[in-house]
């Protein structure tokens, strides 16, 4: 059987206690039930969950906390209740929680807690996935990217030592924080997933499996549900189950008997469930934005309720990734490189923005004939701000710049984003060549701009390998930019290199290697540090050809909404980042597309109502103006060949 009925109260309550003087971040108790008198456990006999000894069937929507601005979290949780889900289904990314080694990070669109606590005040349960590993279309699939310098024999996914050992040190300090939050201890929480997806890892390694279901037993106890998930097919089921853990599948559609079926093989009885069912699904740079028929997805989600499964939606809202967050998918040699979009709407029933549609309504629809639906808030405000015009201020290597948004160092090779200890944003790499010859870039990602006395000279795609570059001489600046690492579940790679950004490979000139290199890292977190660049390095240069890495800038004097989202069009754009007051709303690429416009809510108003403005940093193709819209544009014109 999967649960030994055994009381944890008292030991959750002492974390608890300890927690309130501890914790900065909220620390609750919920009283409308004794812990006693709740359990959520699988009845093999009746094939069926119970909660409180009841058969339960879960109907659950996925969106995920961090990308979501918190203001709005109770909005979208309203939406999702108000359209017949009693479940929420979210990751825990890593990397968002311990960016630096040792240092945990709780605030702002990262407190989990205060979610947590939103969703156990509106009675939705939840289902949580701490990974370590994700997936989910995310910046390195929640791993931060610290662990890859952790050891150069470091293997992701399995049992190896170096990385069991940071996996569990993040676990043994998460997972407690999280008792109190347990249903049984009247907290929202019904279960965790472990790992995501393993069986399409080609590890394999159920050691692995194995010890993160030990410690997370060891440490929530006997009485919390552990879940797995794996498509639908034999080898995935195979190396992705446990027979101590309850074993689900994932599917968008197709014939719904034969996938309980093959969930049924791994499990000794139990309910059938669909941990994600896909309303939509994900965009790439480059590709058409995706379309799933509003007609078909409520008929499936029908079908299954009908057959008595439980169903999480992914994505009932995808929300967006903000800075630096959008991943790529990739090959086990890093040749193939397809990075995500800015948006995450997915084609969700919840706009990116948070507004229902079509969708949205037939889902609500269904859902009620399985149980209670609720009242659903309206949708937020758009405003259009107009055109803003844009001015070049300046350029990323400015000395003003680097020294209030970044820092300057010196490597004897060029070491990666990584090796100095940056995760995405911007690293350029310097040096005088002052003889001719042929420059040979071995291996750069995400894309490299070659320049030569600071003019640009030649673009370097991450997907190209020892590209010759003819040289004259002189000033060498390689200004390489991250796309973001990849996230792809599939991918095992054995090279802990392919896993970096930056320069990757020796830089050869007439085939011998460059050393002595000057570094200039920028992170590029926000552009709060623009406002102080001294008068003269706002100034345009006489010579106007665009140079990689230009700042621009611009503000209009209306007062902004906190109560209003508004669309910002990169149209006329090439490829860069984003600030929305001083807020990095992510990436740029009007040139690939499909994406024109990023999304920018309201409540990112309230560091400057007075006036609205916009920073960009651009690295291909400028203009002179941005526009503020109502309308957002997801489906816009596509050119593959920009990757």
């Amino acid at each position: 059987h999967y649960f030994i009925q055994s009381n944890l109260r008292n030991m959750a309550q002492n974390i608890l206690l300890a927690l309130c003087f501890i914790q900065l971040t909220t620390c609750y108790t919920i009283t409308k039930h004794s812990a006693a008198e709740r359990s959520f456990v699988v009845d093999p006999d009746a094939n069926c969950f119970r909660k409180d000894g009841e058969c339960f069937q879960y109907i659950s929507g996925s969106m995920h906390y961090y990308r979501i601005p918190p203001a709005y979290w109770k909005d979208r949780l309203l939406k999702l209740k108000g359209a017949g889900f009693n479940t929420l289904q979210t990751y825990i990314p890593w990397n968002q929680h311990e960016p630096v080694k040792g240092e945990l990070d709780f605030s702002g669109m990262k407190d989990l807690f205060t979610f947590l606590k939103i969703c156990s005040d509106l009675d939705v349960l939840v289902l949580l996935r701490p990974g370590p590993f994700i997936a989910s279309e995310f910046e390195f699939g929640g791993f931060p990217s610290w662990l890859v310098t952790e050891s150069p024999t470091i293997s992701f996914r399995t049992s190896e030592e170096v990385y069991l050992k940071n996996v569990l040190s993040w676990y043994s300090r998460l997972l407690p924080l999280l008792i109190p939050y347990l249903y049984q201890n009247g907290g929202p929480v019904i279960g965790f997933q472990v790992e995501n997806e393993y069986g399409s890892n080609p590890a394999c390694d159920k050691d692995y499996l194995t010890q993160l279901t030990a410690f997370y037993r060891s440490t929530l106890g006997n009485e919390i549900l552990l879940y797995t998930v794996d498509g639908s097919g034999k080898h995935m089921m195979d190396c992705g189950t446990l027979p101590q853990l309850y074993n689900t599948v994932d599917f968008g559609g197709g014939n719904i008997s034969a996938h309980f079926a093959l969930q049924a093989q791994y499990n000794a009885g139990g309910p059938p469930v669909n941990t994600e069912f896909y309303p939509g699904w994900l965009s790439h740079w480059g590709s058409h934005f995706p379309s799933h028929s509003r007609t078909k997805v409520a008929d499936t989600l029908d079908k299954m309720l009908t057959y008595g499964a439980s169903v999480s939606m992914y994505m009932f809202h995808g929300g967006s990734n903000f800075g630096f967050t959008s991943g790529a998918k990739g090959d086990v040699a890093a040749s193939v490189f397809v990075p995500h979009t800015t948006s995450y709407d997915y084609d969700a029933p919840l706009s990116e923005a948070g507004d229902t549609t079509m969708k949205y309504w037939d889902i609500r629809e269904v859902n009620r004939k399985f149980g209670p639906v609720f009242d659903v808030p309206g949708n937020t405000t758009k405003k259009s701000y107009g055109r803003v015009p844009m001015k070049l201020v300046g350029n990323i290597m400015n000395s003003s710049f680097v020294k209030q948004c970044g820092k300057r160092t010196r490597n004897e090779e060029p070491l990666s984003f990584e090796e100095n200890h940056q995760t995405n944003g911007v690293v350029v790499y310097s040096r005088e060549v002052k003889s001719q010859g042929t420059l040979t870039l071995g291996k750069v990602r995400d894309r490299a701009y070659v320049l030569r006395n600071g003019k640009w000279l030649a673009t370097v795609k991450g997907s190209s390998s020892n590209t010759t570059i003819s040289w004259a001489g002189g000033k060498l600046d390689i200004i390489v930019v991250s796309d973001g690492h990849i996230n792809t579940g599939h991918v095992h790679m054995t090279d802990i290199r392919n896993y970096m950004k930056g320069i990757t490979q020796p830089v050869l000139f007439n085939s011998e290697p460059l050393l002595r290199w000057e570094l200039i890292l920028l992170p590029l977190g926000s552009m709060d540090c623009l406002e102080n660049i001294p008068a003269a390095e706002h100034q345009n240069r006489d010579d106007t050809s665009f140079v990689p890495g230009s700042i621009y800038s611009g503000e209009i004097l209306s007062p902004c909404d906190s109560a209003s989202d508004t669309f910002l069009d990169t149209t006329g754009w090439g490829k860069g980042v984003t600030f929305f007051q001083g807020v990095n709303l992510g990436r740029h690429w009007p040139l690939a597309g499909p994406q024109l416009t990023l999304y920018a809510p309201g409540p990112f108003c309230a560091q400057n109502n007075s006036t609205i403005s916009v920073q960009m940093i651009e690295f291909e193709q400028a203009s002179d103006h941005v526009t503020l819209t109502e309308a957002h544009t997801l489906r816009g014109p596509i050119d593959p060949s920009q990757l």
